[in-house]
C-alpha cells in the first residue's frame, strides 16, 4: 500500500452531521406511517392472564392495540438463544410480547399502534393488566459454567494473596436511543426496515428467520446511528414486535425508545462479584492467578449473541500480559430478573483486567517494590510470541515493555513517585495508577460461527471505477461515529493514488456488500483489509488494461495523482481512462470492461482473533476528610498496529477511556429486593461529565500485524479495556499509606471515605 498522505483528515460525514443533515431513525417518514408505543411490565417477575383493551381500539387515532395473541401467529421460528459451543445454555424462549409471563420490570407486553405517538401512548395508558407477582431469583441457578486454565503445584512455601470485587451493572447509554421503522408491503411480499443497528447483515438474517421469509425479500438500512457500543447489536423484543405490527397492518410502522424505556430493556453488562488470588514463591516470584467470576445475566439471554461473552472473556483474559505458572478460572451466569445483559464495548474484558491489576498492585505491596518494576519483570517475554495464553487467548505479537518505557517517559514516573511523599506531608494524598491491557478484536469465524450464530466473520469490499474516473466503493463495515469509512476511503485512494474526494464509500446496506457491521474493533483490521485487496487488484486490472492500450509493460506503470504515468509519453488521466472504459469498449482489449468492477472479502484464517496491547497511567487526588475522587492526568499508551488515521485512532481511544472512567466512577443501574430499578434516569445513573474527564495524553508504539497487508489491529475498546483499572489503581496506591483499599465499583467518595475509616479504625 502506498503511503497515506494525510493521515489526521477529519471524518468524512462530520460537516453533512454538523450542519444537521444526519438522517437518524426520527428523520425517516413514510407514507401512511404509523407510530408505536408499548405497555411494559412494572413487576419484574409475575404472570397475568388477560389484558382488558376495552374501549382503547376507539381512542383517537388508535389503529389497533396487539397482544402476543395477536401476533404469534406470524412467527415461524421462535427467538431463542442456544450456543452449539456451550450447549448447557438454552435461555428461556423471548417471545415479542410477552404471553402471560413476564420476567423483568419492562418487558413488553402489548401495544399500541396509532397516528401519533402520543395518541399510542394514550392508548398505552388505558390499558390494564391484572398480575400476580412470582418470587425473584435470587438463587445461584447457573445459566452457564466455564472453566479455563491450567492447574499449577501448591507449595507450602507459596504465599497467596486473596481479594475480592464487585462490579456494578451498568448501561451502553447511546446518544440515540434504538429506534426501527417497518415497512411490510404485502402486494409484493417484501419487508423494508431502517434500525438504529451496528449490523444491517444481522438483522436480515433474523428477521428472515422469525418471519418464515427469503432474505432478499427483506432490505435493511441503518443510516446514520448515534452510537452503538454493543447495544445495538442484538434484535429487541419490541423491534421484532413492530415489525409483526406492520406485517399484521400492511403499512409503515415507526418505534423510538425513549431514555425510560431504553435504561428498563437495552442491552446491560458488567455485573460482577470476583474472588481472586495471586500465587507467589517464598522469594516473591510470580507463580499464577485463580479466580472466580459470577456474572448475573438477566431473565433471558440475550439474542442472538447470548449473554455469556463477559464471562467467557473474564475467565479467559486473568493474567494475560504476564508470564505464569498456573492459571485457573471458574465463570458462572446466573440467571436472575433483570434486563438480560449483552454486549456492551469491550465484552468483559475491563473486569479481568480490573482484578489482574489489582492483583499485581497487591504482590508489589506485599514485596515492597515498584509496581511498574514489578510489571516489568513479569510481562510475557518478547521473544515468546507467538503464543497461546493459559486462558487460551492467540498472541502474534505484543509491544508491553515498549509501551510500558514510553508511558514512564511521557509521564515522568520516578518524578511523580518522588513527589507523592513530599505532598503526602502536606497532607495531600496522590495516587499513581499504572496498568497493563490487552484488547481482542477482530474476532473471527471460530467464535460465532462454532456457535451455530448467524453473525458473519467476512468482510466483504465491492469496488467500481465509475465513467469520471472517480471510485465507488462499498463495504459491509457500519459506522456509528468510528470514522472507519473514512479510513477505508484513505485506504483505497492511497492504493490507487488519488486524493481521497475521488473515494466515496457506501455502507449500512443490507443490499450492498456483506460483512459483520460494527463490533470487536473490526473496522479496519477486517473490512479495511478486504478494501485493500479490493483496491489492489483494481489497480492491478487498470495497469494491466493501460499497458496494452498504451503499449508499456504494466509493470512499468503506476497510478499517481489521478494519472497512470510510465510509459513514455504523455500520462494519461484516469478520468479518460474510464471514459473509455465505458463509453468506447471496443477500444480496450476483449474482457477488460469486467475487470473494473470487482469485489474481494476477508476473513481470518489461521487466527482466531487479533490482539493489540497498550499501557495507561493515572495520576488522581483524593481529599481524605470526604473520599472525593478529583482526576488530574491521564495517559494511554497502545499498539494498535498501522495507523491509518491517528486523529480517528486517538478519538476512539479518548472516548472509551472516558467511558471507561466514567463507569468505574459512578455508573450503577442498581435495583431492589423486588426487581425494581432505582436508577433508570440521568437524575440517578452518573454517566461521565466533562468537568471530571482530566486532560488525556495519546502515543503510540507500533507493531504491524502478522500475517495481513495493511497490518492494522482493532482499537475501538481499548480505551474503555484498560480504563476502570487504571483509575481503580491510582484511587488504591492514593489511599495504600492507610492500609484501605477499595474492592467495590463504583468508586463512590463514600466507599472510599469508608475504606479509609475502616483502615484507621484496625
Amino acid at each position: 500500500m502506498s503511503e497515506i498522505k494525510n493521515s489526521t483528515i477529519p471524518r468524512a460525514e462530520s460537516s453533512r452531521l454538523l450542519t444537521g443533515r444526519g438522517r437518524f431513525i426520527h428523520t425517516i417518514i413514510l407514507p401512511r406511517m404509523l407510530q408505536v408505543a408499548f405497555m411494559r411490565s412494572p413487576v419484574a417477575h409475575g404472570r397475568f392472564s388477560r389484558i382488558d383493551t376495552s374501549g382503547v381500539s376507539s381512542m383517537p387515532g388508535v389503529e389497533a392495540v396487539l397482544t402476543a395473541k395477536d401476533i404469534g401467529a406470524l412467527i415461524v421460528e421462535v427467538p431463542v438463544t442456544k450456543l452449539d459451543t456451550i450447549p448447557h445454555h438454552i435461555s428461556p424462549v423471548q417471545l415479542p410480547l410477552a404471553d402471560g409471563l413476564v420476567r423483568f420490570q419492562g418487558e413488553p407486553v402489548a401495544m399500541a399502534v396509532a397516528q401519533t405517538v402520543d395518541q399510542a401512548e394514550d392508548a398505552v395508558s388505558a390499558l390494564s393488566v391484572n398480575y400476580d407477582q412470582l418470587p425473584i431469583s435470587l438463587d445461584n441457578t447457573p445459566a452457564s459454567k466455564v472453566e479455563i486454565g491450567v492447574d499449577f503445584l501448591n507449595s507450602s512455601e507459596q504465599v497467596s494473596l486473596e481479594a475480592s470485587f464487585s462490579f456494578a451493572r451498568q448501561a451502553g447509554v447511546t446518544l440515540e436511543p434504538r429506534g426501527i421503522v417497518a415497512s411490510y408491503d404485502p402486494s409484493d411480499d417484501r419487508l423494508e426496515l431502517w434500525i438504529s443497528h451496528q449490523s444491517p447483515q444481522l438483522v436480515q438474517t433474523l428477521f428472515a428467520k422469525l418471519l418464515g421469509m427469503p432474505e432478499n425479500r427483506i432490505r435493511v438500512r441503518t443510516v446514520d446511528v448515534g452510537g452503538g457500543f454493543g447495544v445495538k447489536l442484538h434484535v429487541y423484543a419490541d423491534e421484532m414486535a413492530t415489525v409483526l405490527a406492520s406485517r399484521v397492518l400492511g403499512r409503515p410502522v415507526k418505534y423510538i425508545a425513549s431514555r425510560s424505556e431504553a435504561f428498563q430493556s437495552d442491552a446491560q453488562a458488567r455485573e460482577f462479584d470476583v474472588s481472586a488470588a495471586i500465587h507467589l514463591a517464598a522469594d516473591g516470584a510470580l507463580i499464577g492467578m485463580t479466580g472466580e467470576f459470577e456474572n448475573p445475566i438477566g431473565a433471558y439471554s440475550i439474542y442472538p449473541r447470548s449473554s455469556v461473552g463477559d464471562a467467557i472473556q473474564a475467565a479467559t483474559q486473568l493474567g494475560a500480559p504476564y508470564k505464569l505458572d498456573g492459571m485457573k478460572t471458574l465463570a458462572r451466569t446466573l440467571w436472575r430478573n433483570r434486563p438480560p445483559s449483552g454486549a456492551i464495548r469491550g465484552v468483559g474484558q475491563p473486569i479481568p483486567c480490573v482484578v489482574t491489576e489489582q492483583l499485581m498492585d497487591m504482590a508489589a505491596r506485599h514485596l515492597g517494590e515498584d509496581p511498574v518494576d514489578y510489571r516489568r519483570k513479569h510481562y510475557l517475554d518478547a521473544g515468546s510470541f507467538p503464543l497461546t495464553t493459559l486462558g487460551g487467548i492467540y498472541m502474534d505479537q505484543l509491544s508491553l515493555i515498549e509501551c510500558l518505557d514510553t508511558l514512564t517517559e511521557a509521564m515522568d514516573y520516578s518524578a511523580l513517585r518522588d513527589g507523592q511523599q513530599r505532598l503526602r506531608e502536606q497532607g495531600v494524598w496522590r495516587g499513581i495508577g499504572i496498568i497493563t491491557f490487552i484488547e481482542q478484536t477482530a474476532v473471527g469465524p471460530g467464535l460465532y460461527g462454532a456457535a451455530n450464530v448467524p453473525a458473519t466473520s467476512v468482510e466483504e469490499c465491492r469496488i467500481r471505477l465509475e465513467a469520471d474516473g472517480c471510485i465507488r466503493v462499498e463495504t459491509g463495515a457500519t459506522d456509528q461515529g468510528q470514522g472507519t469509512l473514512t479510513g477505508i476511503r484513505q485506504i483505497v485512494a492511497s492504493e490507487l493514488g488519488l486524493d481521497i474526494e475521488a473515494v466515496d464509500v457506501f455502507s449500512a446496506d443490507s443490499s450492498g456488500a456483506r460483512g459483520g457491521g460494527a463490533w470487536a474493533s473490526r473496522g479496519l483490521s477486517l473490512a479495511g483489509e478486504a478494501s485493500l485487496l479490493a483496491a489492489e487488484a483494481l489497480r492491478v486490472n487498470i495497469l494491466e488494461i493501460a499497458g496494452e492500450l498504451l503499449q508499456a509493460p504494466p509493470r512499468a506503470l503506476r497510478l499517481e495523482k489521478g494519472l497512470i504515468r510510465g510509459a513514455g509519453r504523455e500520462d494519461l488521466t484516469l478520468a479518460d481512462f474510464a471514459k473509455i472504459a465505458w463509453f468506447k469498449p471496443y477500444d480496450f482489449p476483449p474482457g477488460s470492461t469486467d475487470k473494473l468492477a470487482l469485489s474481494r472479502s476477508y476473513t481470518l484464517e489461521g487466527r482466531p482473533h487479533l490482539v493489540a496491547n497498550g499501557v495507561m497511567g493515572c495520576l488522581v487526588e483524593i481529599d481524605p476528610e470526604t473520599g472525593a475522587v478529583d482526576l488530574l492526568r491521564h495517559w494511554v499508551v497502545e499498539d494498535c498496529g498501522t495507523i491509518i488515521n491517528r486523529a480517528l485512532v486517538d478519538g476512539q481511544i479518548m472516548g472509551g477511556a472516558a467511558q471507561g472512567i466514567g463507569q468505574v466512577l459512578g455508573e450503577d443501574l442498581r435495583y431492589d429486593e423486588n426487581g425494581q430499578l432505582l436508577s433508570g434516569t440521568f437524575m440517578d445513573y452518573a454517566v461521565p461529565r466533562a468537568d471530571i474527564i482530566p486532560p488525556i495524553e495519546i502515543l503510540h508504539v507500533t507493531t504491524p500485524q502478522a500475517g495481513t497487508k495493511l497490518g492494522a489491529k482493532g482499537v475501538g475498546e481499548a480505551g474503555t479495556v484498560g480504563g476502570p483499572a487504571s483509575v481503580w489503581s491510582a484511587v488504591n496506591d492514593a489511599i495504600a499509606h492507610t492500609g484501605a483499599r477499595v474492592t467495590a465499583a463504583p468508586l463512590t467518595a463514600e466507599r472510599i471515605f469508608n475504606a479509609i475509616r475502616s483502615a484507621k479504625a484496625q
